[in-house]
């Protein structure tokens, strides 16, 4: 593994303990912490896929769910669901 993979792995593991305090000391956000550690997850899980071919396939997919995430907010806010 190169540094900049070593750096991203720390990176996500700090955050994921972060995640992890913030739903132990506050039950509210238990359910949000446990979503976000498996985003991250799954994130993080890109930074062991060799093929370039597949690596490009997943890179899209995580884009358009993000791009879909934020329309579906966007039309929660717009109807003043949120």
């Amino acid at each position: 593994m190169n540094l900049i993979r070593n750096c991203l792995l720390a990176g996500l593991l700090l955050y994921i303990c972060i995640f992890l305090i913030q739903g132990t000391a506050t039950g509210a956000v238990l359910v949000a912490a446990i979503i976000g550690i498996l985003i991250l997850l799954g994130i993080g899980s890109t930074l062991f896929i060799s093929d370039e071919k597949q690596l490009k396939r997943v890179e899209m997919i995580l884009i358009w769910c993000s791009i879909l995430v934020f329309a579906i907010y966007g039309l929660l806010v717009a109807g003043g669901i949120l």
